[in-house]
This record gives structure tokens, sequence and C-alpha cells, in this order.
């Protein structure tokens, strides 16, 4: 229910008494906050999805270690077992972090919270998206290991270690503009923007709930 609707509410019943008032902005508070919960809930499913998929992948990634494979392969799954273990521990710090927003919080509080927990997402996945500048090289080493038994440490050694070297300078230079820009233009509306991105849209959604609910909130 938006605030005109609300205000058409009040108009049908001619002049609202108090009561009336207070149990329709209620009702209206009651709903934007199942609204933000919702979103909320769906950001904890996601975060739970990816734990168990991480958490697979790094088991698997470690069960390569016993076998004794070529040193490329043993270097890619050890850099993506690491690399597994660091999204498992982001995820669970973003649904710690989510357990602490609480519809029993005042609208400010939850708003506070909830924006630390947008950074604290965006940040985090900024920094899991940067080493696959390079990880990615893992993926094939190891598929070509598993499928055809074929080393590409040994077959394709130059065109790994050059395309390590690229990947490491662009991550290093996109970490560099990153915080360079930051620093330049801590509140402009793209950041804002590549927050809701990076953060995603669930959360995105509870902070406009939110936004909504602080104008009526009581002083």
């Amino acid at each position: 229910m938006q605030p005109d609707e609300l205000k058409q509410l009040w108009n049908s019943v001619g002049t609202p008494t108090d009561a009336q008032e207070a149990f329709a902005l209620e009702a209206w508070r009651s709903h934007r906050q199942r609204s933000v919960q919702r979103q909320l809930g769906l950001f904890s499913l996601w975060q739970g999805l990816q734990l168990v998929f991480w958490l697979g992948l790094a088991v698997y990634c470690g069960s390569q270690w016993w076998q004794q494979p070529p040193l490329a392969v043993m270097l890619s799954a050890l850099a993506l077992h690491a690399y597994c273990i660091a999204v498992i521990i982001a995820s669970i710090t973003r649904l710690q972090r989510r357990r602490q927003l609480q519809p029993t919080q005042t609208v400010l509080a939850q708003s506070q919270q909830l924006a630390a927990l947008r950074r604290h997402t965006a940040v985090t996945e900024l920094l899991l998206g940067l080493p696959w500048c390079w990880l990615w090289l893992a993926v094939p080493v190891l598929v070509a290991w598993q499928a055809w038994g074929v080393d590409l440490g040994a077959f394709a050694a130059p065109w790994l270690l050059v395309s390590l070297g690229a990947g490491t300078l662009a991550m290093l230079a996109a970490l560099i503009l990153a915080r360079r820009w930051v620093q330049r233009a801590p509140g402009s509306p793209w950041l804002q923007r590549a927050i809701d991105a990076l953060s995603g849209r669930r959360l995105a959604r509870a902070r406009a709930e939110l936004d909504a609910l602080r104008g009526w909130e009581p002083a």
C-alpha cells in the first residue's frame, strides 16, 4: 500500500478518527515490514545455496591433492579450494549480519544495519570477483586433466604464464582505479547503483521498503 493509497483509504471513510488513522498506518507499516523480511529471507536462502555449492566444490578440489597430479593441476586445485573457503566465510558472515537485522528494531536501526550489510556484501562481492582475472585458468587445467588426462601445464605453459601475468595486472589496476574513484566521489548516484548491483536486488528492494517506512516513523 503506497502513501497515496493510504490517503485515499482515509478519505473513503469520511473524516477519520485518530483510531482509524492509527489502524491504517499500522497496517501499512506491517505490510512494509513483511516485505522487508521477505526480501531478507530470499537473500539468506541464496547465501545458503551458495554455501552448499562452494562447500561441495571445496571438497572436490581438496580430493585432487591425494591423487598426486602434475604441478599445474595441483596449483589449480589449491587455488580453487582456497577461493571456495573464502566464499564460504563471506556467506557465513553475511548470514550473521542478516540475523542481527530484526523487525522489532526501530526503522532507523534497521536502515543502518541494512546499509552496513549492503556495503559488506558489495565489498566482498568485488573482492571475490577480482581473483577470477586469473582464477579462470584453473578451470580448463582441471577439466583437461580430469576429462582427458592432459596436463596443460606441460603443453601450454607459456600461454598459462602470460595469461596469469595479464590477469594479475588487470586485477591490480581495477583495485587502484576503484579505490581512487570511491575516494573522489563517495556519494555519487553511480556508486549507489554499483553497490546495489554488487549487493543484489534483494537488499536493494529491502532498502527501498525501509526508506518508505522511515518517512512515517514516529519521532
